[in-house]
């Protein structure tokens, strides 16, 4: 299952408000019921790597996010 472009904006929120308060229920992206799972699996400072899980619907999905890495000297 790949996210729509709908779905990835929600994703992404919702993985914002997890990281701001990570005993917060989640909602899925896709469903919208809440227990959805987001395991960090980020590679800092180059990318952040979050899996969602929902077994609701059964989405498992990575979600990528790039960041600018460190700077050179």
């Amino acid at each position: 299952m790949s996210l729509s472009g709908d779905q990835l904006k929600t994703a992404l929120a919702t993985i914002a408000a997890w990281r701001s308060d990570p005993d917060e229920p989640c909602r899925c992206p896709v469903c919208g019921v809440s227990g959805l799972a987001i395991a960090d699996h980020s590679a800092r400072p180059y990318a952040e790597w979050y899996v969602l899980t929902c077994e609701s619907c059964g989405l498992d999905e990575t979600v990528h996010i790039p960041m600018a890495g460190v700077p050179e000297t």
